[in-house]
């Protein structure tokens, strides 16, 4: 495996883990030469002796690679030693999603808060689709909130990078983000997945519990291809209409009738004019954060 090595693993100190995924841990380091804490992303080389595992490696790279956008888990360099490939990346202070979901009463937000972290995650992924890369994996735990509550979106190990309206054969992801083809084992155009995803997202944002859920996987499935959701009564009483109505539009059975990225940005939701303002302040207040 050729990966680029600008620099050596003595110009980091390698500390505490912080992630864990089947092929890869997650550790904190520090940056000797800049004193700055990044994230390690580290590979154990035996663990890609399949050709396809080294493959999705390679291609997560690329893709980190021409990504540049203050949503998305920013990759600076990839160090390959005898043993490892470690990916550096940005250090993000703050919780996942999840965990972020866990700390609030009833496990949800209250819509402004919903709104303003949806957009967020919003703006990422309409930039990943603009450059015809599909993340495949939007969940909770894939999307971190720096020491300013802002969104980061990481994880790129199942993206995809070929033209949006080409339909993918792979099946993967998570089963509760599921879309309707993917369940179905139909060959899938990559954007319109990942935006039923966000729409799982932005249900259990506002609702505190997923959309779809079953005893068994096919149960969960069957639920899935009929977009068979409810929100509880508290929760739809205390909506917007406009929340409702878009949760409506983005779980849409037929993907070619979910709205793009580009569109829900464009939505009654999420052009309000109370909520923009104050956006607008927010954006004013809030302090810069450092890059590496």
């Amino acid at each position: 495996m050729i990966f680029s090595n600008k620099s050596s693993l003595d110009d980091y100190i390698i500390g505490k883990q912080i992630g864990q995924g089947a092929y890869a841990v997650v550790r904190v380091g520090l940056h000797k030469p800049t004193n700055r804490k990044v994230a390690m992303k580290i590979y154990k080389k035996y663990k890609l002796l399949d050709p396809n595992r080294r493959k999705s490696v390679k291609r997560e790279i690329k893709l980190m690679e021409k990504m540049k956008h203050q949503n998305i888990i920013r990759l600076y360099e990839v160090i390959d030693t005898s043993k490892y490939v470690i990916l550096i990346m940005d250090y993000v202070g703050g919780p996942s999603l999840h965990g972020y979901l866990k700390s609030k009463p009833n496990r949800r937000l209250d819509e402004l808060d919903a709104r303003r972290i949806f957009k967020q995650i919003l703006e990422g992924i309409k930039y990943c689709h603009s450059r015809c890369i599909t993340h495949r994996d939007i969940k909770l735990e894939n999307l971190l909130l720096d020491d300013n509550e802002n969104i980061k979106i990481i994880d790129f190990g199942f993206s995809t990078c070929i033209p949006n309206e080409k339909k993918i054969k792979m099946f993967c992801g998570t089963p509760s983000y599921m879309a309707p083809e993917i369940v179905q084992k139909l060959e899938y155009a990559g954007p319109p997945a990942d935006i039923w995803a966000l729409g799982v997202l932005l249900f259990t944002l506002l609702s505190g519990c997923f959309p779809y859920r079953g005893a068994t996987d096919k149960e969960l499935y069957t639920k899935i291809m009929r977009a068979d959701y409810k929100l509880p009564p508290e929760v739809s009483s205390s909506l917007s209409p406009e929340a409702i109505n878009l949760l409506k539009k983005i779980f849409s059975v037929d993907p070619n009738r979910r709205p793009t990225a580009r569109e829900i940005l464009n939505d009654a939701w999420l052009q309000d004019p109370e909520f923009l303002e104050l956006l607008h302040q927010e954006q004013h207040q809030a302090p810069r954060s450092h890059s590496l």
